[in-house]
């Protein structure tokens, strides 16, 4: 019922007053004995707490001071549970020391800002590549990396974006930086060197688009000697007429993958020959309405909700590309006298541009890798239907060079749905007289 400090000091409270009484009864003083009693019970309290006070502010050196009865176990409790925080913060900062020793052997650059940029500490790579020394934690971040690009990327706070610097601190090497925040408002600047990386991916590009413009040009004979032997009438029709025009389409396949690969590899370095510009999607759409059905050739239903006076900021051709790649692959896989809705209508989060069919639907452990070049769900059925599978890569490089995201819905039998969602600042309103 009581903790055993109550009952020890109702154990001592118990036995002196009976002493007392007892004292009382032989001598028969009642009052001055009770006065006493008071006066002496009181000091003791007193006392105990006086000695615990100092206890506790640290004025002994002793691990319990003298006491008994409640003060006793009242300091045993507060001792215990003094000694299993001192072990929590003993453990608690072996972590944190462990993890600034691992840190320290990172290869990257990490530092810790706080909410104003201020440096709170940073790795020995730091000092290495970013060229800051210990003098410097409490500085701003920006008073000594003065990279036009890196300061413009602190201040937009798009940290979910990673920035690419070709030269830091006078060092003519390809760099990756990101901001990562965390616990209330600091954040953790990672600086990587990429330039090997970089290379290695600058390679593989112009590898792809040199061996795509070398082949562009015996593709072009061998499909003008197919064309001639086609169209040549002659015995030779009934033999091989099959064949070539089977040669035919392969080489029409071919030329398209060309295409694709010197689109795909024209994103990939970053090299956009227009400037952006506001692109009329609603009239670009009207256009892609008459190409998709006669791509269709009036086997699909095709429904189209276009806000008439949204328009995007851009790039026209590339954008073209998206909305064309995603129309024609829904047509490619929606049977015949299936549905497809376009929609392009904004809201609050932005632009949306979606393309809607009843076709037959993707598996969800596919629909992660549909932006891989040449990833193919059902490979005989995408070279059945002409597709080259990086259609959706484009889609996915175009779509970042528009800070847009691409997400996919699908149910295997159900149908389809492409959602690309551009940022509110792309988003341009203006009146327009056209119509679907």
């Amino acid at each position: 019922m009581f903790s055993s400090g109550v009952t020890r000091e109702l154990t001592w409270v118990i036995t002196t007053l009976w002493l007392l009484l007892f004292f009382c009864w032989l001598t028969d003083w009642w009052v001055e004995s009770l006065i006493a009693y008071l006066v002496l019970y009181i000091f003791r309290q007193l006392w105990s707490m006086r000695k615990f006070e100092k206890w506790i502010e640290g004025g002994t050196v002793k691990a319990f001071p003298p006491a008994s009865g409640f003060w006793s176990q009242l300091t045993y409790l507060v001792s215990r549970k003094q000694r299993a925080l001192e072990k929590h913060a003993d453990l608690q900062l072996y972590k944190s020391e462990q993890f600034k020793s691992a840190s320290m052997l990172i290869p990257d650059a990490i530092v810790s800002l706080d909410q104003e940029n201020h440096i709170e500490w940073f790795n020995a790579s730091s000092a290495k590549i970013l060229e800051l020394r210990r003098q410097d934690v409490g500085r701003k971040i920006e008073g000594l990396i003065r990279q036009p690009e890196f300061i413009h990327y602190l201040k937009d706070e798009q940290y979910q974006d990673t920035l690419t610097i070709h030269s830091l601190q006078g060092v003519q090497r390809t760099f990756s930086v990101r901001v990562i925040p965390y616990f209330d408002s600091h954040k953790l600047l990672i600086v990587k060197d990429i330039t090997e990386l970089y290379n290695l991916a600058q390679i593989r590009r112009d590898f792809i688009a040199n061996a795509s413009h070398e082949l562009r040009t015996p593709l072009t004979v061998l499909k003008g000697y197919l064309e001639a032997m086609i169209d040549t009438p002659g015995e030779h029709q009934k033999m091989w007429a099959p064949a070539l025009q089977n040669m035919q389409n392969q080489s029409d396949r071919m030329q398209a993958i060309i295409e694709d690969l010197l689109t795909l590899s024209k994103m990939e370095s970053e090299t956009f020959s227009s400037e952006v510009e506001v692109v009329d999607v609603p009239a670009m759409l009207t256009r892609l309405r008459v190409e998709v059905e006669q791509l269709s050739q009036g086997q699909h239903q095709f429904s189209f909700h276009i806000d008439q006076d949204l328009k995007l900021k851009g790039y026209a051709e590339p954008l073209k590309s998206v909305f064309m790649n995603l129309v024609s692959n829904a047509v490619r896989y929606t049977p015949e006298q299936g549905r497809i809705e376009v929609r392009w209508f904004s809201d609050s989060d932005g632009a949306h541009f979606e393309v809607e069919d009843n076709g037959i639907g993707i598996a969800k452990e596919h629909i992660p890798r549909l932006t891989e070049r040449f990833y193919r769900v059902d490979t005989a059925r995408s070279r059945a239907t002409g597709g080259t599978g990086l259609g959706l890569a484009i889609v996915k490089h175009v779509l970042e060079r528009h800070q847009a995201t691409l997400h996919v819905d699908s149910l295997i039998g159900r149908g389809s749905i492409f959602s690309c969602n551009f940022p509110v600042q792309r988003v341009v309103h203006q009146r327009s007289d056209s119509a679907l």
